[in-house]
């Protein structure tokens, strides 16, 4: 894009969000995440679904809702291992694997699992 593109953009038509509903992991990759800066903040797991209401391409989540001390909490699937090289227990993608039954990442392909609206509309994994 240059700047005479950018000057002739208008505003592009709302898209309406995809319904919270059951979707099944198809496959997943880990994205480096930068700020503003471009300084790494971090890694994301963004997981590729099927969407029954979907039919042209996978979607992509990378946040979770679940549940911690009784609270609902909602979290990007960022992820780090621990000095062992496991996923941290209450980390928000270990909380979300054991909702699931599953121990590791990998397990997750071809599961079904259900989703949840965030705040801003877009989906998360329900991980209680």
């Amino acid at each position: 894009m240059n700047k005479e593109e950018l000057e002739n953009a208008n505003i592009g038509e709302d898209k309406p969000q995809v319904e919270p509903k059951q979707v099944i992991i198809e496959d997943y990759r880990i994205e480096e995440v930068t700020n503003k800066e471009g300084k790494e903040i971090g890694q994301k797991l963004v997981l590729l679904c099927k969407h029954p209401d979907v039919t042209d391409r996978l979607i992509e989540i990378s946040s979770v809702k679940y549940q911690q001390d009784d609270k609902i909490k909602q979290s990007g699937t960022w992820v780090k291992l621990d000095d062992n090289k496991q996923l941290p227990y209450r980390s928000a993608v270990a909380t979300f694997l054991r909702s699931t039954g599953k121990n590791s990442i990998k397990e997750l392909k071809g599961m079904t699992v259900n989703t949840v609206t965030q705040d801003n509309g877009y989906l998360a994994f329900k991980g209680y």
